[in-house]
């Protein structure tokens, strides 16, 4: 029953997550019954969401000229998407993805249309209101999929493995998906990156949402006795949850400074074009590592494989103001993707131990939600850091925020088994 199989999972110690592994265990986990059948479209969905700020981004600057206008417009999407991530897992948690992914998928994809037709208007007025839509409407396909394998699963140290595997299809995904739609933006139509965004999260979205065989059970028509009472170590206030959502917040903002710092690094040296390169290289190595910790027959726990990759993602950064140069940048930023995908499917494994299943999906939602705080915090900090004294003060400042992921995993490590 799912109610005591989470309860075991409560307890850290418990022996499920200590068998081999070795790369064969991503082919065993993709031949279950309908694994690839919500693994694919999930992969496809997720290229949308990777797509659809830049391509917004580019799309609102195609039709306006306007970076201003394109950043206000941008700026309060990503708001919305992160404020409203959450409520939507939490209303899917309910009622579960069948019925509520149709319905979130087409009011994106109307909320998208209103804002390229606000945008080619001119009118900031409009184009606000119906991005704060869009916004409020995009699905997190990460979190449905990782719901997904939590009920086809049996084996924490399958888990592992599946949330490894996420973790690197986030990196490929954000390798691949901006790229395009800036291209297609550029050479086709300004609306049309938004455009195909759009679409690879909707169809991705309503293809998820068909495979009823995968889908966890809701929470409005799961037996009583599935369900425990809400206290504070099983639901979204345990100090486990609390800790995980910590830890993403600091490697959000280590997501907000790299670019700033490696980007204005660059053009200062007079090779902004090689910006782009260093960042791709650190995505690959996230992308790497994650397929390594999840193939691993690693006997640490969670907690400590996520003490350890938070301290990497710090000690990155000091070796960066040691080494204030390019190539030190580029090394230091090398180092931390090492580290991204290890927090990130450690994050998930954590979420999934200390919480609910009722609540799993807003659980998951909420790491990506910490996530993209960081980003605004620190890409906001860093970037004024970098104006006002250049690179070594900007990367301490850097640091100071990433540090709040090292105390959040400390914290998490020295809690309760």
């Amino acid at each position: 029953m799912a109610g005591s199989r989470n309860d075991d999972r409560l307890d850290p110690s418990w022996p499920g997550d200590r068998g081999p592994q070795g790369f064969t265990a991503y082919r065993r986990i993709l031949r279950l019954p309908g694994a690839v059948g919500f693994f694919v479209p999930a992969i496809v969905a997720r290229l949308g969401v990777a797509a659809t700020g830049i391509g917004m981004l580019f799309s609102v600057h195609g039709f306006t000229g306007s970076y201003a206008f394109a950043g206000a417009v941008t700026g309060v999407f990503a708001t919305a998407e992160a404020i409203a991530g959450p409520q939507v897992g939490r209303l899917i948690d309910r009622f579960g993805q069948g019925r509520i992914l149709p319905a979130v998928a087409g009011a994106h994809l109307m909320a998208i249309v209103l804002t390229m037709f606000a945008a080619a208007s001119g009118s900031l007025a409009l184009s606000v209101p119906a991005a704060v839509f869009a916004g409020a409407t995009v699905a997190q396909p990460g979190a449905l999929a990782g719901a997904r394998w939590v009920h086809i699963l049996p084996e924490r140290s399958d888990l592992r493995v599946a949330f490894s595997l996420e973790a690197a299809v986030n990196d490929a995904v954000f390798i691949i998906g901006p790229p395009v739609v800036t291209v297609l933006s550029g050479l086709v139509a300004p609306w049309a990156g938004s455009a195909v965004a759009a679409v690879l999260l909707v169809v991705g979205c309503l293809v998820l949402a068909a495979q009823t065989a995968t889908a966890p059970s809701p929470a409005a028509r799961s037996p009583r006795s599935e369900i425990r009472p809400h206290s504070r170590t099983n639901g979204l206030r345990s100090p486990a949850f609390l800790a995980a959502v910590g830890v993403n917040l600091g490697l959000g903002c280590f997501f907000g400074a790299a670019p700033i710092l490696v980007t204005a690094t660059a053009t200062g040296n007079g090779i902004p074009a090689i910006a782009g390169f260093v960042l791709a290289a650190t995505s690959v190595a996230s992308l790497v590592s994650g397929l390594v910790y999840g193939a691993s027959a690693s006997r640490l726990r969670p907690q400590a494989v996520q003490l350890t990759a938070a301290a990497v993602l710090l000690s990155a950064l000091v070796l960066a103001v040691f080494w204030p140069s390019l190539l030190g940048l580029a090394v230091a930023v090398l180092i931390g993707g090492i580290a991204i995908a290890p927090l990130v499917a450690t994050s998930s494994q954590i979420v999934e131990a200390s919480i609910e299943r009722r609540v799993l999906t807003q659980g998951l939602t909420w790491i990506n939600t910490a996530s993209a705080a960081g980003v605004g915090i620190s890409s906001a900090a860093v970037g004024f850091a970098i104006e006002a004294g250049g690179l070594v003060p900007a990367t301490v400042v850097a640091m100071g925020l990433v540090g709040v992921a090292v105390a959040s995993a400390l914290a998490g490590f020295r809690g309760p088994r």
